[in-house]
Formats: structure tokens, C-alpha cells, sequence
């Protein structure tokens, strides 16, 4: 973690202000937990372990959940990247030299986000765009064009889904049958929007890394066919929980009770 300096003009930002309260304090946190260059591991365990450790004693699940929604809002609103480089995934503050600016920044401790991704993102868009001319005279060609657009439409928004599942499934700590998983997250993606889909992926993958094993993780094909994004989010088995204060003070409580019980018996004996 990292000493960092906010504008006061941040608090005013109309772009700011239309984030929940929960994304502005999560895109805070971010920027001391990132390095010199903005750029930090995506990983949920790692992140909310350094913005919210007191909460996650408190309420690991609840934690966990509020922090990957964060992370997905702001990746969907253009605040972060994420992205993957050799199988391991980071995320990148986006105009990180408007928020932050380092007199000595640290040589670079993590990979850039790859520039090629705007591109294709940007093509993608442009292919949903395109609309057929249907004037008179061109009525026969307008008609055939219109066709083809259709079918790019129908191309881009398989594509959009690919991509979604692909950048979804990066969070998936159990990797195997991930055809089968592409197949039902394109059924998964019919009964609900594209968007919230990749988000609960996202989500419960992370989750799944910080609380359970994979031997124990659930191939993500078999749990979309089955909706399980309704499920509750996994959290840490009560044995593996760190024990509270509260629970501390339970114990010391029981075992004075305990002593109690003893000493009336040997006084009654």
C-alpha cells in the first residue's frame, strides 16, 4: 500500500459523483494499491485483504460481494482495465496520470495493459453500427445489404458474447470444459443481460478462489446450467474462519463457567 494525494475537485467530478458510494471509496482504495504506473494483480482476495480487512472479519461474504461489484462497475464504466498477461490477470487505473502524479515513480512492477485491446473493442462497435442504403433506386442492393448487415450484427453480438465469456472465465479458478462452459454461457446469456452475467461470473470466480479450493469449485459450465449465479456467495468454512474477539471473549466466558461447575462439585463433594 501506497501514501496517495486526492484533488479536492475528485468529490466534485459529475463522473465521480454518478458512482455509488461503495465504487468512489473501492476506486480510492485502488490507487494505493496499485503501483507507481497504476497497475495492480487483480485479485479479489489480495484487494479487499488491503482496502477492507476490518470488514472481512466482520463479514467475509458480504465483503467479497461488494468489492467484486465495485471492481465490475468500474471496469464497465471505464475507470479500470482488466485484462491478462501470461495466464495471470491485473487491472490498471485508466488516466492514472490525471489522479496521481509521482515525482519518483518506481520502475514498472507489472505488465501494461495490452494496446491492442481498444482496437478490437472499438471494431466490434463499429460492425453493430452499419445499416443497409434502401433508396429507390437502389432498392435490390439495399435489400441484399440489409441481409448482410443482419448477419454482421448477429457476428458482432456472438462476438460480444465470446469476448464476455472470455474475460469472465479468466476469474474462473477451475479451468476445464470450457467449450461446454462457452455453450451454456451463451444459453445463460439469453435469460439474463450480457453485462449482468459476466459480472456474476466475475464475482462468484473470484469468491471461489478466496474461499475454496478448486478440487471443490464447481465447473463453471455445470454451474450456469443450473443458475447457481442466485446462490449465496461462498464463503470461508467456519473451521477456517480467524476466530473474533467475540469469539474470544465467548470462549474465556465458557471456560470460567466451566471452572465454576468444577468448583461447586468439589465444594459439594
Amino acid at each position: 500500500m501506497r501514501i496517495r494525494s486526492i484533488k479536492p475537485e475528485f468529490w466534485r467530478s459529475d463522473d465521480i459523483s454518478s458512482l455509488p458510494w461503495d465504487d468512489r471509496l473501492i476506486f480510492v482504495g485502488l490507487w494505493s494499491y496499485v503501483d507507481d504506473n497504476g497497475v495492480g494483480v487483480d485479485k479479489l482476495s489480495s484487494i479487499a485483504a488491503d482496502l477492507f480487512a476490518g470488514d472481512i472479519e466482520r463479514d467475509p461474504s458480504e465483503t467479497f460481494a461488494r468489492v467484486s461489484r465495485g471492481l465490475q462497475n468500474l471496469f464497465s464504466s471505464g475507470r479500470i482495465d482488466r485484462y491478462t498477461v501470461g495466464n495471470k490477470k491485473y487491472l490498471a487505473v485508466v488516466n492514472w496520470d490525471r489522479h496521481q502524479r509521482i515525482d519518483k515513480p518506481n520502475k514498472p512492477r507489472f505488465p501494461l495493459p495490452d494496446c491492442d485491446l481498444p482496437v478490437i473493442r472499438e471494431t466490434l462497435a463499429r460492425v453493430t453500427e452499419k445499416v443497409a442504403p434502401g433508396t429507390e433506386e437502389q432498392r435490390n442492393r439495399g435489400t441484399e445489404e440489409q441481409g448482410l448487415s443482419t448477419l454482421s450484427v448477429s457476428d458482432a453480438r456472438s462476438a460480444d458474447v465470446t469476448a464476455a465469456f472470455d474475460a469472465a472465465y479468466s476469474h474462473w479458478p477451475k479451468k476445464t470444459e470450457r467449450k461446454q462452459a462457452l455453450e451454456k454461457f451463451k444459453v445463460a446469456a439469453k435469460k439474463i443481460s450480457l453485462d449482468d452475467l459476466a459480472a456474476h461470473v466475475v464475482q462468484f470466480g473470484d469468491a471461489y478462489a478466496a474461499t475454496t479450493t478448486t478440487q471443490f469449485t464447481p465447473a463453471l459450465g455445470a454451474w450456469l446450467g443450473r443458475e447457481r449465479w442466485t446462490d449465496e456467495l461462498p464463503t470461508m468454512p467456519q473451521a477456517d474462519r480467524k476466530p473474533t474477539r467475540t469469539d474470544q471473549n465467548l470462549d474465556f466466558v465458557m471456560q470460567l463457567a466451566r471452572e465454576e461447575m468444577q468448583t461447586q462439585r468439589g465444594i459439594e463433594a
